[in-house]
């Protein structure tokens, strides 16, 4: 078959010494293909073969060492490779497309963990596979042997890589002020890497700033060579990703680390941008004088600090920031919850904070000045003792309705009775004294005995006055508006003292008591509603009639009397009735109506605390 005829050429392209290869293999590719080479060797009927080990992505398997070349035939290995990675186990299975042709591919484990693979191609006759299987199982505890010691060399590095790591953060953590901590950081990587200076800048508002040097404790943040570190930074935020220049041309595409690298007379330049929350916050800076780079393992140390370093600057610098910082920060990360994407119920508090302010803004309201608002009698008249004595009874109290000459309360009246029948007794005596001086024609006695009749008889005419004024009697009709003495009878009384007080009935006035801080608003002419405490369910109309200049003190409040005149009189409201008026000012805006109070006590304030 033709299948045979590619055994000789393949045999023909094996190299030489491979066993030498084997034993000096330094590297792990020459290892496992000096490794494939022995075992192809071994079995002529091998016609390709490779050794494939887990890719860095840790997704996939790629070709460390193939046999004899590469060629594009490989790929028809790839079913049986996926079929022994995913079995865990060895298969074997001939090639579909070539007659005679088959496909061993074998798992590589170390641990229990898939490393690899080894995938074989050729034609191989019954008696041939076992043995084949057997060298394969043998021979592939050095590929797991080798794997192993890479998995343990590399956890070593990861390990002494991340102690010295931790190392370090203990130094960003050690201080209590931030910046102490960053020119320490700076010394302790200068020191670790060999470096000539070492530069740390903080980022804000995409812009770099440098705050810590090495071996430097202040420098001036306007010179020329403070800017070339800043523009070396920006530049590195700008792209994202580290940056390593040498002064051997090593990065023509980095203008401001190359300009840096001729100011500093450096060899070489590394910036490692520090990320937190995909955003660059810090960027670290290391230069050397001499042109040896950093290696690959050096900036894997870099990189890892850098993932660590990061959420120790944004607490740090969090921490340390002033108060205007501080709302400058949260303003800004509102803003961008607000506009950018996700964060839906802050988009939704946004579009109804707006609507809120454009209808304070924009909404016109009626705006209304309330007020307390009391019922007097246009003319009161007040009932007063006419004389002093006790109170003997009370008919009428606060409310009631009373017609014109109603008793009202009565005073005790027996002592005046008594100096009445004295009074006349003593008028009667000097009557008759009269006529006897009149009867003798004694002229004096008649003038003595006149003049005493007078007194006595305007003795009497005095007592009977009080007598008949003894019961207080209402002066019109009207309503009681004060007055209540079913509690005091008995107690005596002084003249002229007040018992009632009457309003008449029809005749009132409306007056509203308004607050010293609305009075501007209010002018005569203006209308209003008033709706009294028992009349709730029928507002009454008004005009203000007369704004009186007077403020008046109640309960520590001051309050101006304004006058107001109802446009239908009420048959229903009495003096004394109490209530709240609302006078009709115009349209304001909503967002005056509610806040205009406290703008002018603001306004007050700020007047009385200024010099």
């Amino acid at each position: 078959m033709n299948t045979q005829a590619p055994v000789p050429q393949a045999r023909e392209a094996r190299p030489a010494g491979a066993w030498e290869r084997f034993l000096a293999a330094g590297t792990s590719d020459t290892f496992c293909s000096a490794w494939l080479a022995l075992l192809c060797e071994k079995f002529p009927a091998v016609q390709q073969a490779a050794v494939l080990v887990e890719a860095s992505d840790g997704q996939s398997f790629v070709p460390i060492a193939v046999w004899p070349t590469a060629s594009t035939d490989m790929g028809r290995m790839g079913a049986a490779v996926q079929q022994a990675l995913g079995g865990r186990r060895i298969v074997v299975q001939p090639v579909p497309e070539h007659a005679g042709l088959t496909h061993v591919a074998m798992p590589l484990r170390s641990g229990e963990r898939l490393v690899g693979a080894v995938a074989l191609e050729g034609a191989f006759d019954e008696a041939a596979r076992p043995a084949l299987l057997r060298e394969l199982h043998w021979g592939s505890a050095w590929l797991a042997n080798m794997f192993g010691q890479r998995e343990l060399e590399a956890a070593q590095q990861a390990s002494e890589r991340s102690l010295g790591v931790l190392e370090t953060i203990a130094v960003a953590l050690r201080h209590p002020h931030f910046q102490q901590a960053l020119f320490e950081l700076c010394n302790t990587l200068r020191q670790r890497f060999g470096c000539s200076r070492v530069a740390i800048g903080l980022v804000r508002d995409a812009r770099a700033r440098l705050a810590a040097l090495s071996e430097t404790a202040t420098f001036e943040k306007s010179s020329p060579m403070v800017r070339a570190y800043a523009e070396a930074m920006d530049e590195a935020c700008d792209l994202g990703q580290a940056v390593h220049t040498l002064a051997a041309g090593g990065g023509d595409n980095y203008r401001a680390h190359n300009a840096l690298l001729q100011r500093v007379g450096a060899g070489a330049l590394i910036s490692i941008p520090v990320d937190h929350q995909a955003r660059t916050i810090a960027v670290l800076l290391l230069e050397r004088e001499d042109a040896a780079p950093f290696d690959d393992a050096e900036r894997r140390w870099l990189e890892t600090f850098s993932s660590l370093f990061s959420p120790v600057v944004a607490q740090r610098r969090d921490a340390e920031r002033h108060s205007l910082q501080r709302l400058g920060d949260e303003i800004r990360r509102g803003w961008a919850a607000v506009v950018g994407p996700r964060y839906l119920l802050w988009k939704a508090g946004a579009l109804l904070a707006a609507i809120a302010v454009a209808l304070l803004v924009w909404l016109p309201v009626p705006y209304r000045v309330s007020a307390k608002t009391v019922t007097e009698g246009a003319i009161q008249r007040v009932a007063a003792a006419p004389f002093e004595g006790y109170l003997a009874a009370s008919f009428a109290r606060a409310g009631d309705v009373v017609r014109k000459g109603q008793t009202l309360a009565r005073l005790d009246d027996h002592d005046l009775r008594v100096e009445q029948a004295r009074w006349s007794s003593e008028r009667d005596q000097y009557r008759n004294k009269l006529r006897e001086a009149m009867a003798g024609h004694d002229l004096t006695a008649i003038r003595v005995v006149t003049a005493q009749l007078d007194e006595a008889q305007a003795q009497l005419d005095l007592t009977d006055d009080k007598l008949a004024h003894a019961s207080v009697t209402a002066p019109y009709d009207g309503v009681v508006v004060t007055g209540d003495l079913s509690q005091q009878i008995g107690t005596p009384v002084e003249a002229g003292k007040k018992l009632f007080e009457i309003a008449p009935l029809h005749s009132y006035r409306i007056i509203l008591e308004v607050d010293e801080r609305d009075i501007g608003q209010v002018r005569v002419g203006q209308s209003g509603e008033l709706v009294m405490s028992g009349l709730a369910g029928d507002p009454m109309p008004f005009t203000v009639a007369k704004i009186m200049p007077v403020a008046t003190t109640q309960d520590g409040k001051n309050f101006y009397r304004v006058e107001a005149r109802l446009k239908h009189d009420s048959s229903l409201l009495l003096p004394g009735m109490e209530g709240v008026g609302k006078v009709s000012i115009g349209k304001r805006t909503l967002g005056w109506v509610l806040l205009h109070r406290l703008f002018d006590w603001l306004r007050v304030a700020l007047w009385r605390w200024s010099p």
